[in-house]
């Protein structure tokens, strides 16, 4: 897991203990070890959240690491997702839809408001009168080309 996308689930009250596991994880894969970070990633079921938490904020202050703002993560976690959609265009809607959720709550700018139109796409799709006849194939298509183009 993600430095940026563990807060951003910490942010919003989402994380599970296996977040701080798979985080301290996915740090040893990459060459980063600390003491806390090794018996962090050790820690098996059952999981005691105060004893992760409390091995996590070592780790961070031995790899001397700053918290970064929710705006930073939230950008973050939208790119992730992006990258999700471009994985796996089958969970394209979902994903969107997830997407959609994070500008909802963090920005306001004119560069990510596509999310707002696609997302009423899909609810016009799913549950309206579908005005515009949108089909699942172009729902697709429009969701991957926007992903395309906010990715590069």
């Amino acid at each position: 897991m993600d430095t940026k996308i563990l807060y951003y689930n910490r942010f919003k009250s989402k994380e599970m203990p296996i977040d701080y596991i798979n985080w301290a994880n996915s740090m040893l894969e990459n060459d980063t070890s600390t003491t806390s970070l090794n018996i962090l990633a050790s820690l098996r079921e059952p999981l005691n959240i105060f004893e992760i938490e409390e091995y996590f904020k070592r780790a961070l202050g031995e790899l001397s690491m700053t918290e970064p703002s929710i705006e930073e993560c939230a950008k973050h976690y939208i790119r992730h997702l992006l990258k999700g959609i471009l994985n796996d265009k089958n969970n394209a809607i979902k994903l969107a839809n997830q997407i959609y959720e994070v500008v909802r709550e963090h920005f306001f700018n004119g560069e990510l408001e596509i999310w707002y139109e696609i997302s009423e796409m899909i609810d016009d799709f799913r549950y309206g009168d579908n005005p515009r006849n949108i089909t699942h194939e172009f729902l697709i298509s429009t969701i991957v080309h926007e992903t395309k183009k906010q990715l590069s």
